[in-house]
């Protein structure tokens, strides 16, 4: 089986697998970042900036806006994460996969046919 040889290779298969994840990842992270950056957006948009470091903000009650807004950027921080990391995941599998799949190119042209190895045939001596 011909196929067979690339899914035994471990290299070849966590190569891929990183693929999938990482490309997971920057999906996921890429269209909730927008949503988030939306978010954050409107509450400053709105007037919200709780970014001045003004003293009598701090024992002020957080309302509903304030909240959302304070989540948002949070979750922001986050889908930074989720995105780097798939990145980074995309870049490892891309060159893993790479190597995995040279390697067992290189290994397979090495090999012998399914007939085994070709041997000289057996000398006569009496002639």
């Amino acid at each position: 089986m011909p196929g067979r040889r690339y899914y035994q290779s471990r290299f070849l298969v966590t190569g891929v697998s990183l693929l999938v994840l990482g490309a997971g990842n920057v999906l996921i992270g890429s269209t909730k970042l927008v949503q988030y950056e939306r978010v954050v957006a409107e509450g400053r948009a709105r007037g919200y900036f709780p970014d001045t470091g003004t003293s009598s903000g701090i024992l002020r009650p957080v309302d509903d806006e304030g909240e959302r807004y304070n989540i948002g950027r949070a979750k922001i921080d986050l889908y930074h994460v989720v995105l780097s990391g798939g990145l980074l995941m995309l870049g490892l599998g891309a060159i893993l996969t790479a190597a995995a799949w040279v390697r067992v190119r290189v290994h397979r042209e090495k090999t012998p046919t399914a007939g085994g190895p070709v041997r000289d045939a057996p000398r006569d001596s009496s002639l």
